[in-house]
């Protein structure tokens, strides 16, 4: 049984914002240029620009409270801004693939729901697609 391809507009991602918020893009921006080379080379190039301010300054007490602040904030900040991104991604990722279920007749609609199922029922799973192949 084949279904009736859907008409235009009726679908529901057919109404998709393809204006995603300020917040968003930034987050997108900065994770892909967190994990680039230029920022390697910039976390280099500020640790050497750290410490040879505290060698002029002879490493003063706001040196190191600077250091200790600074990197944990930038560290908080960066752990925010990829969660954000992760989060969002994972969720598209999971909705392809819930319309991929939908859209086959012969997969089980209630793959769909496997997110909320418990590390058991996961395992079991796991365990009969295991045994399938492997039959």
């Amino acid at each position: 049984m084949t279904e009736e391809p859907e008409e235009a507009g009726e679908h529901v991602a057919h109404d998709l914002d393809r204006d995603p918020r300020r917040f968003t893009i930034a987050a997108q921006h900065i994770t892909i240029w967190a994990g680039s080379a230029s920022a390697a080379v910039a976390s280099v190039v500020a640790l050497l620009v750290w410490l040879v301010v505290g060698y002029l300054a002879s490493f003063p007490r706001w040196w190191e409270v600077g250091a200790t602040v600074g990197l944990s904030f930038v560290t908080l900040m960066m752990l925010i801004l990829i969660q954000h991104t992760q989060n969002h991604d994972d969720q598209a990722v999971q909705l392809k693939l819930d319309e991929l279920i939908r859209a086959n007749p012969n997969a089980a609609n209630e793959m769909m729901r496997l997110e909320d199922a418990s590390r058991e029922d996961l395992e079991r799973i796991r365990q009969a697609f295991n045994d399938e192949a492997t039959a």
